[in-house]
């Protein structure tokens, strides 16, 4: 395979956000050229609808390899198994391909996703599709936030695969989603549906049990467009992201 093409930010990137989006278009455009070369050969996980293929590696290299050349004191942390020590409190999430079972079978609903923590929380996050780059840092609010609607009319995206409905309470708290929201969907991958709740698309985000490299990217943007990103801790530990009354009333259901 060619050496994975590098992106960064800007031709000499400075601030954390830069090397964010670096990193992003790195391991997008590098799980792009490897589907176009060979076949994926996509394999479950854990279950049979989390899949992983031979992309994912290849592009969470590429992001790794970005940050490794710009934030050399850092740690690194891949969905797929990147897993490199820092020399600070600092440490670089990477979901490079974030919507597997839509990337293998070529629908466009997928995205690579880097966040920048620290002891405080979530830095920097870029969060790449092909169309569109959605990207934001701490303490720089993008807009003002807007009104909540009420929860029967909002529209809700959540994600219950089979593995995650035999955890306690989940399969009871979707079921009262069900029952309260306006309209349940999963619309895409939880990074770029977090993405979809800042921009105003989608009204909020509930999942259970969700890895960190799959909140905190999209829980950034959430916040600094104005909303609301928790965690809650039930029988099983949720996360709800959107405005904040209707966080609220999504977390009132939580069992």
């Amino acid at each position: 395979m060619d050496t994975p093409r590098i992106f960064p930010g800007t031709p000499n990137p400075q601030s954390d956000l830069d090397v964010a989006i670096g990193a992003a278009k790195a391991a997008f455009a590098t799980a792009t050229d490897v589907r176009a070369a060979a076949p994926l050969r996509p394999r479950a996980k854990s279950v049979a609808a989390d899949l992983v293929t031979d992309a994912d590696a290849a592009a969470e290299a590429a992001a790794a390899e970005h940050l490794r050349r710009h934030r050399p004191d850092d740690a690194i942390e891949g969905e797929e198994g990147t897993n490199r020590p820092g020399r600070n409190a600092r440490r670089w999430l990477i979901d490079a391909v974030d919507g597997t079972v839509a990337f293998a079978a070529g629908i466009p609903s997928w995205c690579s996703a880097v966040v920048l923590t620290d002891e405080h929380g979530p830095v920097a996050t870029a969060v790449y599709d092909g169309a569109q780059l959605h990207a934001a840092a701490r303490h720089h609010r993008r807009r003002p936030p807007r009104p909540a609607k009420p929860l029967g009319e909002a529209h809700v995206a959540a994600f219950f695969r089979q593995d995650r409905l035999v955890l306690p309470g989940v399969r009871e708290t979707a079921r009262r989603l069900l029952d309260e929201a306006g309209l349940l969907r999963h619309a895409g991958p939880g990074t770029l549906e977090l993405a979809w709740v800042a921009d105003g698309r989608l009204d909020a985000w509930i999942q259970p049990a969700t890895d960190p490299w799959d909140w905190l990217p999209g829980a950034l943007l959430v916040t600094q467009a104005g909303g609301k990103a928790i965690t809650v801790q039930r029988q099983t530990r949720w996360h709800i992201a959107g405005p904040a009354a209707l966080v609220e009333q999504l977390e009132a259901l939580v069992v």
